[in-house]
């Protein structure tokens, strides 16, 4: 009996947690009205929640009926995160990779960021500026990385320029500290973030086009909330289709938007998603939409999917990591 009561318990404070995450702010009344949680209850868990610091006593209010209560507060840094992104930079026409970095509450509140131009690719100088972010003084509970390459079982296989190939990101910084590092490829993270941000729906099937200038595109499938990597976590290494496996990297936005609906095409035949996200900087929304509209290959094709355009890439990367970091857990995105 007692083991049930326990069981009974623990589901209840799970949902009574993320429903003032979700919330943020509440009345003892209001987290019973939506949760379908007895008043009892609720005045058990608030009095854990408050001992624990998880949320905070407020202010006393007048609610529309009865007498004044207390307003309490989702304490969102109750947990700190670090946001790490490896990420191509152009200065004079040469491109570069940098490392940029954020530190967020679980609210997303930015608490500190920097941005390192990463001059030395080797692990040593990962490392390095990874531990400027950790001796500021935060009590981070998980770092999530945003990588331009695929990784499976811990070893990148696929990367930018091939610079990381056979880099172990994680067993290697586990040798400096027990925080957990979490990584994932960015396009997939791109795509996740959009997904997040646009409150699409988890049951939608998605495809994700991230096409960097000057180099080869990156393609993200996510369905019933959940990404779909393939064997060796390969799938959506775009430069190995057909028509791009011996091409060189499109240097005109002529073949930019060959190569870019034919990717759309084959796509489109296979998945029929919902909806295609593109993240595809050199190029404006506009002139794409207007070739995809011209396309007589898309439309003679029966799906016919929504279109959405990542406006911001770092917010958008910023809500991928953020649903890296907190997954598995009750506050994940």
């Amino acid at each position: 009996m007692s083991k049930n009561k326990n069981l009974i318990r623990d589901k209840n404070l799970a949902i009574l947690k993320s429903f003032l995450f979700q919330k943020g702010t509440a009345l003892k009344a209001e987290m019973a009205k939506e949760t379908g949680i007895s008043v009892v209850t609720i005045n058990t868990l608030v009095k854990e929640l408050v001992a624990e610091n998880i949320i905070i006593e407020g202010e006393m209010v007048q609610p529309p009926l009865g007498r004044p209560a207390i307003c309490y507060h989702f304490n969102y840094d109750l947990s700190h995160f670090l946001l790490l992104s490896i990420q191509e930079q152009q200065i004079h026409a040469k491109r570069s990779l940098c490392i940029v970095g954020k530190i967020v509450n679980l609210a997303g509140d930015v608490k500190y960021d920097a941005r390192f131009d990463f001059t030395d690719i080797s692990m040593e100088f990962f490392i390095e500026k990874l531990t400027h972010f950790i001796h500021l003084g935060f009590d981070l509970t998980k770092i999530g990385l945003s990588f331009p390459g695929k990784i499976y079982n811990g070893v990148v296989l696929s990367s930018w320029e091939s610079l990381f190939d056979y880099w172990e990101f994680e067993n290697e910084w586990s040798k400096h500290s027990s925080i957990p590092l979490l990584v994932q490829n960015d396009a997939h993270l791109l795509t996740v973030g959009t997904t997040i941000q646009q409150k699409l729906s988890k049951l939608e099937t998605i495809v994700g086009i991230f096409y960097p200038e000057n180099s080869m595109p990156g393609i993200t499938i996510y369905a019933n909330d959940g990404l779909i990597e393939g064997g060796h976590n390969l799938a959506g290494e775009a430069k190995f289709l057909p028509h791009l496996i011996d091409a060189a990297t499109p240097d005109t936005t002529a073949a930019f938007m060959t190569s870019l609906l034919e990717i759309l095409a084959i796509y489109n035949a296979v998945l029929a998603p919902d909806t295609f996200i593109i993240s595809a900087d050199s190029v404006e929304e506009a002139t794409i939409r207007q070739a995809i509209q011209q396309s007589t290959l898309l439309a003679k094709q029966v799906n016919q999917p929504n279109l959405l355009f990542v406006e911001d890439f770092q917010t958008a990367l910023t809500y991928g990591l953020r649903w890296l970091v907190t997954s598995e857990s009750i506050y994940q995105l």
